[in-house]
């Protein structure tokens, strides 16, 4: 979905508890500009502090609308975010107002060996503004909320894809050459062929801050199916590490083109994820609501499961649930996972899931499924097994999608996002008990 849709509603209490972007309008002048990974809790708060600052008292009461649109990762909601800051300038988004509070990450194509580095408007007048042209081979992303956002931004691309940034080339390598985030190094003696490989990466770079990603992902899991087919599996595995890492950081957004971001691909996630599954789950109909659940606990203590939801391919927080485990014979997270599950089925109230995914393999499945057997109407049970990721299914089948499936790296994010979330409620409850 390349073309942003945005939704209007006159309470904040109306929008959902999903990331996106939201904007405050009077009429027709737009007041202000902001992300969230909850919408609805991010309204909430700026209706809170309205109470308090009379910039925020300014933007809630002087609106007379609210619009948003939502975005599938937090790293796309910076990008959008930016995006719609710079090129309509809201009078309350001060931190961007001023030129010389403008940030942004710089790449000077014209350099032979050319080195991101961070810039603030004033220092580079020609191109502080997208509406003011900039010079050939110059290339600005941003702008930025904060120094530590787009340092952020940049260390991970760097883990990624090495490139310098050192603002003299020396006429040694450098101290980041050894630790592999830059290489090859500027300041050693490059032949032709490293010259054209550093310039490369730096277009890989700009593919990333531009929005297109998929190509770079792409490419770089071509070399690690290559290192593999040549048994060099230190160097596959070293590919494979830092593709999952980035991955889990940009929150598996897919881009269509360079021109475009497309801030939303829940539809294509869902269906690839269904054109995944519908060879093994025949009465897999829809994907609206995707559950899934996770266990977590300390020494056999403090035993928590987690159930997190995803609404239409996004992640739905006002949706989640959390388990203490209450059955004191319940030592296994095969047990946990059967008490919580049993609970939840129970819900009758509870929207009905479309599939219900647990973090594991065959034997959760194992345990789970006489529950399943029980219902009046059948749902969809997957489990999602590691070292490595594979889907499994309840009679013991197993599925290894690609590594950049849409549909797959959903159902990752789900995963990833119940062990945090059980990982994070079984801590509360550990420093409950601790205080006593």
């Amino acid at each position: 979905m390349n073309k942003l849709v945005w939704t209007t509603v006159s309470d904040y209490r109306l929008a959902p508890s999903t990331c996106g972007v939201y904007q405050y309008w009077q009429e027709d002048k737009l007041l202000y500009v902001g992300k969230a990974i909850n919408i609805k809790a991010r309204l909430a708060g700026h209706a809170q502090n309205a109470k308090l600052d009379a910039k925020e008292r300014a933007i809630v009461t002087g609106s007379t609308q609210i619009r948003y649109t939502l975005v599938e990762s937090e790293f796309l909601a910076l990008l959008l975010e930016s995006k719609l800051i710079r090129e309509s300038q809201p009078p309350y988004n001060r931190i961007w107002k001023d030129d010389k509070t403008y940030l942004y990450i710089v790449i000077d194509l014209s350099d032979p060996f050319p080195r991101p580095r961070f810039a603030r408007g004033h220092d580079l007048p020609a191109a502080a503004s997208q509406h003011r042209g900039m010079r050939a081979g110059l290339k600005l992303f941003g702008p930025f909320p904060s120094s530590q956002v787009a340092e952020e931004v940049l260390r991970e691309i760097r883990r990624l894809i090495p490139f310098c940034m050192s603002k003299k080339l020396g006429k040694r390598p450098c101290f980041y050459s050894k630790i592999g985030l830059c290489s090859p190094c500027p300041g050693s003696q490059l032949s032709a062929v490293q010259k054209r490989q550093y310039r490369h990466q730096i277009q890989q770079v700009i593919r990333i801050l531009s929005g297109n990603i998929t190509p770079v992902i792409t490419s770089l899991t071509k070399q690690l199916k290559q290192a593999s087919k040549q048994q060099d599996f230190e160097t596959a595995l070293v590919l494979r590490t830092k593709i999952e890492r980035f991955t889990h950081f940009v929150q598996t957004h897919t881009f269509r083109d360079s021109a475009s971001i497309s801030y939303n691909t829940s539809d294509l996630k869902l269906s690839s994820l269904q054109k995944l599954l519908t060879s093994e789950i025949n009465h897999l109909t829809s994907l609206h609501r995707i559950e899934c659940y996770d266990a977590s606990n300390s020494a056999l203590h403090d035993s928590t499961v987690s159930l997190v939801v995803a609404t239409d391919g996004l992640l739905d927080r006002g949706q989640y649930r959390r388990f203490r485990v209450k059955n004191p014979r319940s030592r296994s997270d095969f047990d946990r996972l059967f008490e919580a599950v049993s609970r939840r089925l129970k819900h009758s109230s509870w929207p009905q899931p479309d599939l219900i995914v647990i973090d594991g393999g065959t034997p959760q499945l194992t345990k789970l499924q006489p529950l399943f057997d029980l219902l009046p109407e059948p749902i969809p049970l997957l489990g999602l097994a590691k070292h490595p990721d594979r889907l499994v299914f309840p009679d013991g089948k197993t599925l290894k999608p690609t590594s950049n499936d849409p549909g797959f790296l959903l159902l990752q994010e789900l995963r990833n996002e119940a062990h945090r979330f059980a990982n994070s409620y079984r801590r509360v409850i550990e420093r409950n008990r601790t205080k006593l």
